[in-house]
C-alpha cells in the first residue's frame, strides 16, 4: 500500500499531487461519459448528488470541530458560540437538510431522468458514492498501515492556534 501512496504523491519540483489528479480527472471524466449517455439530464441529478454528499461532509465537519475543541469551548464566549454551539448548530441543520433531501430525492418524480432501480437518480448516485466510501474505508483499514488507524489523535497546541486573538 506504501508503494501505491508514493506514486500518487507529490510532484518533486512543484509539490503537487499530479498523478492522483490524473486519475481522479479521468475517473470522473469517464463517470461523466457513462452518466451523460445514460441520460440527457443526468448531468443535472448528478450534481443533486453531489449537493447530498457535500452536506454530509460538511455536517460530519463541523460535528467533528467541536469534539477536537471540546476541552476548550468553555475558555470563553468567543469559544463556546464560533467553536462549539456554531458549528454543532450548523451540522443539526445540515443533517436535518440532508435527510429532508434523501427523502426527496429517493421520489422518481423529483429527478430529471427518470427513474433508476425504482428511485430517483441523485438518490441512487449520492448513496452509491457514499456506500462506495463506506467499502473503500474498510478496505484501507484492512489494508493499510495501522499506525493510522492506531495513532492516538494529535491536538493542536493552543499557543499556535489560540481560540481567542486577544490573549497573547
Amino acid at each position: 500500500m506504501a508503494r501505491l501512496d508514493r506514486r500518487l504523491g507529490r510532484h518533486e519540483r512543484h509539490l503537487t499531487p499530479h498523478v492522483a489528479t490524473r486519475i481522479v480527472g479521468a475517473g470522473a471524466s469517464a463517470y461523466y461519459v457513462v452518466v451523460n449517455g445514460r441520460s440527457e439530464n443526468a448531468l443535472f441529478d448528478t450534481l443533486s448528488a453531489l449537493a447530498l454528499m457535500i452536506a454530509f461532509y460538511y455536517a460530519m465537519t463541523a460535528f467533528a470541530c467541536a469534539w477536537f475543541y471540546r476541552r476548550h469551548l468553555l475558555d470563553n464566549v468567543r469559544a463556546f458560540l464560533f467553536v462549539g454551539i456554531g458549528p454543532v448548530v450548523g451540522s443539526v441543520l445540515l443533517t436535518y437538510l440532508l435527510v429532508r433531501s434523501l427523502i426527496d430525492l429517493a421520489d422518481r418524480a423529483n429527478s430529471y431522468s427518470g427513474a433508476w432501480l425504482g428511485l430517483g437518480p441523485p438518490f441512487v448516485i449520492g448513496v452509491g458514492f457514499m456506500l462506495l466510501g463506506v467499502v473503500l474505508m474498510v478496505v484501507s483499514r484492512l489494508r493499510g498501515p495501522a499506525t493510522f488507524w492506531t495513532r492516538r489523535p494529535e491536538r493542536v497546541d493552543p499557543d499556535l492556534a489560540p481560540l481567542d486573538r486577544h490573549r497573547r
